[in-house]
């Protein structure tokens, strides 16, 4: 299909670049680049950017093609090629912030979080809404990184005057509060804990159901084990056979606990940056398409 479709446009794209006298005219093609971005070309957006970046015609207008080509490849999720060529558009200042705050936009998405403070760093400020956004793309990007005291440095200086951030930043301090409030736990404590009673490590953990069915596992397992042994001794086969079995769910017990708590962790990353991601993109959005 998508073949297909670049069959087809191919002859209008060029001849839509050529007056009749056979010059590349970069004013039309613009037009038709802006057409392409929003009906979602984005396949033929690249093939026109492409050819348009390649003739002399068109330096005048090469932050925009820029832009586009960086939009196409955005919406088409290859997020290092969107950052690449949003970071390429310079001038002017208006439509090189909103490039660069798609590039943040990219490289969160991307799990890049430094690059997406070098570029937030690049932003010019033009207007209060443009400072207002900033300031939400580093509170992001302090929490992404779990940078707690920098999120508070940066949230004790925010005033936002614009209603349309008003949400997002509300949102950012939820997560700010998530993550304050359910701190990492300790794999190691877990599997100590477990140990020493087992179940405990996934109480640790807030998974207490778990908890309640190894306590109460290695628990009549290991009553049975004793009223074996207390009736046939150490070396009798029933005994012996209790015995490991014990060992073996007591054991895993323990090594589940530690894992479970690399788990847990990784979830609530994952949670924290999937919201983060979410309430920077939006308010890009909201910025630019309102």
């Amino acid at each position: 299909m998508k073949t297909f479709r670049l069959i087809i446009l191919f002859p209008l794209i060029f001849l839509h670049s050529y007056r009749a006298k056979g010059q590349f005219d970069c004013s039309l093609d613009i037009k038709l680049l802006r057409h392409l971005t929003q009906t979602n070309k984005n396949f033929e957006s690249l093939v026109l950017t492409s050819s348009m970046l390649k003739q002399i015609n068109c330096e005048a207008w090469v932050d925009s093609i820029y832009f586009y080509r960086g939009y196409a490849y955005y919406q088409l999720k290859q997020l290092d090629s969107a950052t690449y060529n949003f970071i390429k558009v310079r001038n002017p200042d208006s439509l090189a912030n909103k490039a660069k705050f798609f590039a943040i936009v990219a490289a969160i998405y991307n799990d890049k979080p430094k690059l997406c403070d070098s570029i937030s760093r690049t932003v010019k400020h033009t207007s209060q809404i443009i400072s207002d956004l900033k300031k939400v793309c580093d509170l992001g990007i302090a929490l992404y990184q779990s940078d707690m005291e920098k999120y508070r440095t940066l949230s004790d200086q925010i005033s936002l005057s614009s209603y349309l951030l008003s949400n997002e930043i509300q949102g950012l301090s939820r997560t700010y509060e998530t993550l304050l409030n359910k701190r990492k736990k300790s794999p190691t404590k877990a599997a100590i804990f477990s140990a020493i009673i087992p179940g405990s490590g996934k109480w640790y953990l807030g998974r207490k159901g778990q908890a309640i069915a190894s306590f109460l596992t290695v628990g009549i397992l290991g009553g049975i084990s004793a009223e074996l042994i207390a009736k046939n001794g150490w070396y009798n086969f029933f005994s012996i056979s209790a015995i490991t079995t014990t060992a073996i769910f007591y054991g895993g017990n323990i090594y589940g606990s530690y894992y479970l708590g690399k788990y847990v962790n990784r979830r609530l990353d994952e949670k924290i940056k999937q919201d983060v991601q979410y309430y920077i993109h939006v308010a890009v959005r909201n910025v630019y398409y309102y």
